[in-house]
């Protein structure tokens, strides 16, 4: 067994594992972290498939984008969440976490020859850059300009859950604050009226 068919072995088991976990959880944060953790094993998925730039894509947008804006919203909502396991379970979680990257990032990195010859010459022969560019902005520009839509309505939806009107929030009112002046604010109380 040669080194790329035990990486996609880890890499499938992490992805499978952390997808069973993301629906299991009860805690929204937690869940959006085991979706980070999916999205960086699926690039390193198209790593070994030499679609470099396909990985890039998935973890700049994906996780630097869009997760990050989820992360926006669950904290926002602020759901009350329970404490109900300890700071060593989470040592040890990220602990294991932490060591499964390191060893998946130290086979694909350390290791050049991938020994794929197909996925190899037709890596080389074209350049994937520019087809997905062609393909997403002439065949497939409808389905573009539509998920932009649709990742426009969500920011606006965080925007509206966050100005909607809690009793919990505090708000300032400028309008009140300008008008107020000093004899409505101090009361001057001598030494004889304590």
């Amino acid at each position: 067994m040669d080194i790329l068919t035990i990486l996609f072995y880890l890499v499938t088991s992490v992805i499978i594992i952390s997808s069973v976990s993301l629906v299991i959880v009860n805690n929204t944060v937690h869940a959006a972290l085991l979706l980070v953790l999916i999205f960086f094993n699926s690039a390193i998925l198209w790593l070994t498939l030499k679609a470099e730039f396909l990985a890039i894509v998935l973890v700049l947008v994906y996780v630097g984008a869009v997760l990050v804006l989820f992360l926006f919203v669950i904290m926002l909502l602020d759901i009350p969440v329970k404490k109900n396991s300890s700071n060593k379970l989470y040592l040890l979680f990220s602990v294991i976490t932490s060591l499964i990257m390191f060893a998946e990032l130290y086979m694909i990195i350390f290791y050049h020859d991938f020994s794929n010859e197909a996925v190899s010459n037709i890596a080389f022969e074209q350049n994937n850059t520019y087809e997905i560019g062609l393909l997403l902005f002439t065949e497939h520009i409808f389905s573009f300009e539509v998920t932009a839509f649709i990742l426009l309505v969500a920011i606006i939806a965080a925007i509206a859950i966050n100005l909607t009107l809690r009793e919990r929030s505090l708000r300032q009112d400028p309008g009140k604050q300008i008008l107020e002046n000093k004899e409505s604010r101090l009361k001057i109380i001598k030494g004889d009226e304590l």
